[in-house]
């Protein structure tokens, strides 16, 4: 009797032991495995000690620990085998002989039957008796805490049951303890994440508000987007410039890496790089170095991008937040600039339709003194006609930009000249100065078929771009006769297979006299003279009309016209008598060739009289 009451004391002051060393830690890993060394040190009779605990997320038991068990991971459902039915029914199990173990581990899966088969350290077979017991917290079980022994050693006994049952209740609360304290440990690292978050949202929302101040206060005191541009170029110390919707290199502030002649030399290879609506980071091979592409937007509408030239190919957040910002400004100021544009186009509009109408109002007179435009000076007009097959939202986006880009040149050119958009025109007034040669003015002419062919060419449909320009406007009673004599000039015929093409009023000669005349007055002349060769409906018609007109247009020289047309003497002979008997003329005599001449100069204005 004395010894055994020597041994529980021995029992106790070693569970003591054991919920000390416990209770020594925070770490829950090591708790677990202090746990399995020191139950097998004290129940003489184990082999294996296993614990399980709950995972609640997976709503599994999860193998956390164990000896003799093997280097597995294996999880059970709440029921399955004596582990989870341990879990379930919250009671410790206690299997005495190797029968009930059997019958009991049998519930379990025939994969993980297998999968513990080879591995623990000796065979399922040879183990003979097992006690599980639930970690209880509360009214909750949070895993169960399992020992077995082989068949060489007596079965586990009623007093092995008492003293896993004390160890359990020490574990769970050293379990619970450490679960507690990792999870104040992970509060407090969430905490402090959630306070640098804090602070670095707040940093980020004080250098946004500081950028929309600096950024307004510049716009406000009348700077402009290159201005806006050199600053954030300086903030950034890096490159930085603009490209608009047309693909062309807008604005820049180019101090640190390139320069515009290098990166226009580049800018096919930039340009295929960029995407609408959505960031783009690249390697220039050309320049060697990065090339970053910014968005310009304003809800879904694409108003260009920003470029951002560097030696690296990232960003800081604060570097991010000033490419945005300067984006949001930027797109401002372009909508701002798109505004004035249009209430200028208004009053230019107005100032026009005053002018057509020759009214001497005190809105002309106050128009033409804020744009320099002086009355008593002689003017021309330059008309610039865009035909397309489809007038959609896009060609009247690009003839806006199409306007700015001559209102510049214009400007360049003539001073103090007015440009203004009318539907699929573009027109620009210009005084006329002495010193304007013709070459200069076709030089003008051809930078508008360039910057109309490349904006253009944005456009899906096919287009003509056509160029008028008027008779000088001495006076201003004369200038609505000027312009519609300048628009009847579009009504000439002109070769369909070019894209471009111009004409001067005072090149017109006997046509712009015919132009002052009624049509059909033009008309019936055109049909008494030449009636009888359009009405023909012999086979050789086509022939003979190209004849006639080489033959009068080369004012009556037989060898000239063979030669031009390529034809044997007989034939061209034939051809012209042929055209005497038609017409009822004789080609000797002056006046009837004049007719005729006359004639052809009426079909070039309006080929259609010729069908």
């Amino acid at each position: 009797m004395h010894a055994n009451n020597d041994k529980r004391v021995e029992q106790l002051q070693r569970i003591l032991e054991i919920t000390k060393l416990l209770n020594s830690s925070s770490d829950v890993k090591y708790i677990l495995n202090a746990l399995m060394v020191a139950t097998l040190d004290l129940l003489e009779r184990a082999d294996i000690a296993v614990i399980f605990l709950y995972d609640k997320k997976d709503q599994v038991l999860r193998l956390k620990a164990s000896i003799g068990f093997g280097n597995i991971e294996m999880d059970l459902l709440p029921g399955e085998s004596i582990t989870g039915y341990a879990f379930v029914e919250k009671k410790t199990l206690y299997l005495k002989n190797h029968g009930e173990m059997m019958a009991m581990m049998h519930t379990m899966a025939k994969d993980k039957m297998g999968i513990l088969g080879n591995t623990i350290d000796q065979p399922i077979d040879d183990i003979q008796s097992s006690i599980a017991c639930p970690l209880i917290h509360g009214d909750e079980c949070i895993g169960v805490f399992v020992i077995d022994n082989y068949l060489e050693k007596e079965p586990l006994t009623e007093e092995d049951v008492s003293l896993a049952e004390l160890i359990s209740h020490h574990a769970t609360i050293a379990i619970v303890n450490a679960e507690n304290y990792e999870r104040e440990l992970e509060n407090q690292r969430n905490l402090k994440r959630y306070s640098a978050m804090i602070e670095e949202e707040k940093n980020r929302y004080e250098y946004s508000t500081f950028l929309h101040n600096k950024f307004t206060e510049m716009v406000l005191s009348g700077r402009h987007i290159g201005d806006i541009l050199n600053e954030v170029s300086l903030m950034l110390k890096r490159d930085i410039f603009t490209v608009n919707p047309f693909n062309v290199i807008s604005y820049y502030s180019l101090n640190y890496y390139t320069n515009i002649d290098a990166l226009t030399h580049e800018q096919s290879k930039l340009f295929d790089r960029m995407e609408a609506r959505k960031e783009s980071n690249f390697y220039c091979e050309g320049l060697s170095l990065w090339v970053f592409f910014y968005p310009i937007m304003v809800n879904k509408e694409m108003l260009g991008w920003i470029g951002v030239v560097s030696e690296k190919s990232g960003f800081s957040e604060l570097e991010k937040i000033t490419i945005d910002k300067s984006a949001t400004i930027i797109a401002l100021e372009i909508l701002k600039n798109n505004e004035l544009t249009t209430l200028e186009q208004s009053l230019k509009g107005d100032f026009f339709d005053n002018l057509l109408e020759n009214t001497s109002s005190e809105f002309v007179n106050k128009f033409a003194q804020k744009f320099n435009y002086e009355l008593n000076k002689s003017h021309q007009i330059l008309i610039t006609k865009i035909d397309t097959s489809v007038m959609d939202a896009a060609f009247h986006r690009n003839m806006k930009y199409l306007y700015s880009e001559i209102n510049k040149l214009a400007v360049v050119r003539f001073k103090d000249s007015i440009t203004l958009m009318k539907k699929n025109y573009i027109v620009t007034i210009f005084d006329v100065r002495e010193n304007l040669t013709r070459e200069q003015m076709e030089a003008f002419i051809d930078q508008i078929f360039k910057k109309s062919s490349y904006i253009l060419s944005f456009l899906k449909a096919q287009f003509t771009c056509r160029i008028a320009v008027s008779e000088v406007v001495s006076n201003q009673s004369d200038f609505k006769m000027a312009y519609e004599n300048a628009l009847q000039l579009f009504e000439l015929k002109y070769d369909h297979s070019e894209d471009c093409t111009y004409y001067f009023y005072e090149d017109l000669e006997i046509k712009r006299f015919l132009l002052k005349n009624d049509r059909s007055d033009l008309e019936a002349f055109v049909l008494k003279i030449m009636g009888p060769i359009i009405r023909y409906k012999n086979a050789s018609k086509e022939e003979l009309y190209n004849t006639l007109k080489t033959y009068i247009l080369s004012g009556g020289n037989w060898t000239a016209t063979k030669e031009a047309l390529h034809v044997h003497g007989n034939t061209l002979t034939y051809r012209i008598n042929r055209l005497q008997e038609i017409l009822s003329v004789d080609f000797s005599n002056y006046q009837d060739r004049f007719k005729i001449q006359i004639a052809f100069e009426i079909i070039d204005l309006f080929p259609e009289m010729k069908a």
